[in-house]
C-alpha cells in the first residue's frame, strides 16, 4: 500500500479494511467497499483490539450503494473472556477462525 511519502508500506488486511480514505467525494468511506471479491469478517468475541462496532462499519459500507463487494459474511466467534490482544490473535479460537474460514471458502468454491 502507498502510504507515508508514496512509499510502498506492507499493511495488514485488518489496517487496510479499516483504513478511511476522507478524500473520496468528501465523506468517510472505507476503503473495503472498493474490493471487488467477496469477503469474510471473523472476530473473536474476546478481541481487545478491534471495537465491536468496527465490523459493522465495513458491513454498512459493503452494502452501500456503489459498493464493488460482490458478498461479505460477518461471524462473531464466541468466547467467555475478557477483551484482550490475545483475543485479536484468536489465541482460544484458532481451530473455529479455520473452521469457519474453510466452511467460507468451501461455500464459494475456492
Amino acid at each position: 500500500m502507498r502510504w507515508l511519502g508514496g512509499l510502498e508500506t506492507p499493511v495488514t488486511v485488518q489496517h487496510f479494511l479499516t483504513y478511511r480514505d476522507e478524500r473520496t467525494s468528501g465523506r468517510r468511506d472505507l476503503l473495503g467497499s472498493r474490493i471487488p471479491r467477496p469477503i469474510l469478517i471473523l472476530r473473536d468475541e474476546a478481541d481487545g483490539v478491534v471495537l465491536p462496532f468496527e465490523p459493522y462499519m465495513l458491513l454498512s459500507a459493503a452494502r452501500a450503494e456503489g459498493s464493488l463487494v460482490p458478498s461479505i459474511e460477518y461471524v462473531l466467534l464466541p468466547n467467555h473472556r475478557p477483551p484482550s490482544r490475545e483475543g485479536h490473535k484468536f489465541a482460544d479460537n484458532t481451530q473455529t477462525l479455520t473452521d469457519v474460514a474453510n466452511v467460507w471458502l468451501t461455500e464459494l468454491h475456492l
